[in-house]
């Protein structure tokens, strides 16, 4: 490391901008934005450090550069593109000690500004010495994903009970373990949605010397791709101690959660009865009744035909707290991916979603409203039933020239779709032999995919 990084109270501070072009508003926008006072020396200025100066009140000297300009200042900023006025700002402000950046020459500058993540009152500044600013926004970009928007929030609750926790925790080992148990807690989801009361409660708990709450995310795994998690999903599987997953979700996204993290599949297979529900939430249940931190992880979204609302019903009844993170839904990806939009202004109005799972070998619909036209119709689960879907729907009076596609592990790598009319639809997923998760769209609109260049 060459160069210590610092955070500095600019507030009401001296401090001097070089140059009245862009480069200058956008640091003069920095500067005026912590609380310094600006003052601007350029022979001339554009219509942004105008308006700026004249928002904020800054001192604006029409002129050029003198070395003496930089006298009794905090913090000089070079933004010209005079290489002549930047090194006498630098050596002016080097004879002086005062600190100097100069845009875009780490050579000439006794101070770097980072790239910024304002969490207030959190900051992360990321710096590269100069090296490389192009670097620096990018890690920056990858720090922003992984803090969440009530970063801010959370600290600003912690700080105003530093003194009371200080107070009734003396100990000083003693405190930062309870710090850690509050960070590791339901404290921040409780900050994060709002409810201060109940973060206060479990932050008294916890002081008092009481055990962790036990918490569940009911999280939507997407379709498959990992790209399509969420930010808050992925979160949630980074801070699980358990993970409950089924046959919808991806090794891709497993590989996303925790290292130590406990993995448990509770998913069906065709041929295998797999875990009941019941038990399912009785698992979720004693997980969180432990203390431990728990991740539901279901494939798609948890409340799209992903059994969600009764795992909730269990936690309530039990006073366990729950968040539900929404996923991409299967229907929402796989059509995206396979390139075949969903709704057209045209062709279709409207979207119902259906499950095609056989139950006692007979798939039970209300077969006329789903054979009408005008619409998009997108079938989970419909592999194993596909035939007796495709021949109630005809039976019903759709169109049997209906165009209609199945996407076979949309959003994966190995991704396969097969078109053809609801007719023949059946007959040819037999003969491509198809491997499941599976989705079935039909409609119109699937004719859209060779228009917008998509092919098998």
């Amino acid at each position: 490391m060459n160069r210590l990084p610092l955070f500095l109270d600019l507030i009401h501070q001296p401090c001097l901008v070089i140059g009245g072009g862009d480069v200058a508003a956008r640091k003069i926008g920095s500067l005026v934005d912590v609380g310094a006072r600006v003052t601007v020396v350029a022979p001339m200025i554009g219509d942004t450090v105008a308006e700026l100066a004249e928002r904020h009140g800054l001192e604006v000297v029409l002129r050029e550069f003198e070395p003496s300009d930089v006298r009794g200042r905090l913090l000089v900023i070079a933004a010209t593109d005079d290489a002549g006025v930047n090194r006498a700002a630098f050596t002016a402000c080097r004879e002086r000690r005062v600190l100097i950046n100069t845009v875009d020459d780490a050579a000439l500058s006794t101070a770097i500004f980072p790239s910024i993540v304002d969490r207030g009152p959190v900051t992360v500044a990321v710096s590269t010495g100069g090296a490389s600013p192009t670097l620096a926004r990018r890690i920056r970009e990858q720090v922003e994903t992984l803090l969440p928007a009530t970063t801010g929030r959370l600290a600003e609750f912690l700080r105003q009970r530093r003194a009371r926790v200080r107070e009734s925790v003396p100990d000083v080992d003693v405190r930062r373990r309870l710090w850690d148990d509050v960070l590791d807690g339901n404290v921040p989801a409780h900050v994060a949605g709002g409810d201060e009361e109940a973060a206060d409660a479990e932050l008294e708990r916890l002081a008092a010397g009481g055990a962790p709450e036990g918490f569940v995310s009911l999280v939507g795994a997407g379709p498959g791709d990992p790209d399509l998690l969420t930010l808050k999903a992925l979160r949630a599987l980074q801070r699980a101690d358990v993970v409950y997953y089924d046959n919808l979700v991806s090794a891709a996204v497993l590989e996303l959660c925790r290292r130590d993290a406990k993995r448990v599949y509770v998913g069906k297979r065709r041929a295998f009865a797999g875990t009941r529900q019941a038990d399912i939430n009785a698992l979720l249940l004693a997980d969180a009744q432990q203390g431990l931190r728990v991740a539901r992880l279901k494939g798609g979204d948890p409340f799209i035909f992903g059994r969600g609302g009764e795992e909730i019903e269990t936690l309530r009844r039990h006073g366990i707290g729950f968040e539900v993170i929404p996923g991409i839904t299967a229907a929402l990806g796989c059509a995206a991916y396979a390139g075949i939009p969903l709704t057209h202004r045209d062709w279709a109005q409207s979207v119902r979603f259906v499950t095609g799972h056989l139950r006692e070998d007979v798939v039970n619909l209300d077969w006329p409203e789903l054979a009408k036209p005008d619409q998009t119709l997108v079938v989970y689960m419909g592999l194993a039933g596909l035939r007796q879907l495709s021949a109630r729907l005809i039976e019903h009076g759709m169109d049997p020239e209906t165009p209609s596609a199945m996407v076979s592990r949309g959003t994966m790598e190995d991704q396969a779709v097969v078109t053809a009319s609801i007719s023949r639809l059946a007959r040819a997923v037999e003969e491509a032999d198809l491997p499941g998760p599976t989705t079935t769209i039909i409609g119109r609109v699937v004719d859209l995919r060779a228009q917008l260049g998509r092919s098998e």
